[in-house]
């Protein structure tokens, strides 16, 4: 998960900044994000206990404001955006994946891989139901300024499969919530995944990229993967957490 956070970010900024400029920033933004994980799964597993330590995670943001005053060239300050712009869509909602690895201390990875599974499950089922009904005649478009072949049959293929591989995870034992809080995370991580995967188009249709990187011969880059998933799970974790779960 470390090296997730830190290649996604880099991923982002490299499309959004390009390969120079800004390093400081972009090293300390990772540095953000990685703390903040550090922090949680330190708090989650019990390794420590003072919730007021979070704060450093946050310390070098203070630092990405500042140092740019020292900066030679101010021309391209409004990129500085960009490295905050980073944080919040890319590497905060990935460090958060302990509070669902944890519980009561004790860590449990095969609920983090049955959500991703049920996330993965759901674009599986928006590309086959997708291609197969969203190209005929009149079939309504989800986004057509950002992704033209996405439609409404694929969101619905997405939740099939979706709430399918999360009922499926239940009767296996894994996701031990209740038939309903199941099907509530299906339909939650179905319908965040698609928004994640379309968030990022919308960046990348904005800086004029089809990859996000290279990292992945013939796929592109980690961000490319994880598109969908580092919406879904966040929103899963605020389900979870107001329905009593965590």
């Amino acid at each position: 998960m470390a090296f997730a956070i830190v290649q996604t970010l880099r991923e982002f900024y490299d499309m959004a900044i390009g390969k120079k400029g800004f390093i400081a920033e972009r090293i300390l933004a990772m540095l953000s994000a990685g703390l903040l994980y550090a922090f949680l799964v330190s708090y989650m597993s019990g390794a420590i206990t003072q919730i007021r330590l979070l704060a450093v995670a946050f310390v070098p943001i203070l630092l990405i404001a500042v140092i740019p005053i020292w900066h030679k060239d101010h021309s391209d300050h409004g990129k500085i955006a960009y490295i905050f712009a980073g944080l919040a869509y890319v590497g905060y909602p990935l460090a958060l994946i302990p509070i669902l690895q944890y519980h009561d201390g004790v860590q449990d990875g095969w609920i983090v891989l049955a959500l991703l599974a049920i996330v993965w499950g759901a674009d599986v089922g928006a590309y086959f139901i997708g291609s197969a009904l969203g190209r005929r005649p009149g079939a309504i478009r989800l986004a057509p300024s950002i992704s033209p072949k996405k439609s409404l049959w694929g969101l619905a293929g997405a939740i099939l499969f979706g709430i399918g591989c999360a009922v499926g995870f239940h009767y296996l034992g894994i996701l031990n919530f209740g038939i309903a809080h199941a099907v509530a995370i299906g339909l939650i991580g179905s319908i965040g995944g698609q928004l994640g995967d379309l968030v990022e188009s919308m960046w990348k249709r904005h800086f004029d990229v089809k990859d996000s990187g290279n990292l992945i011969p013939g796929h592109g880059g980690l961000y490319d993967r994880l598109d969908s998933v580092i919406l879904a799970l966040p929103m899963i974790t605020l389900y979870l957490a107001i329905a009593g779960l965590l």
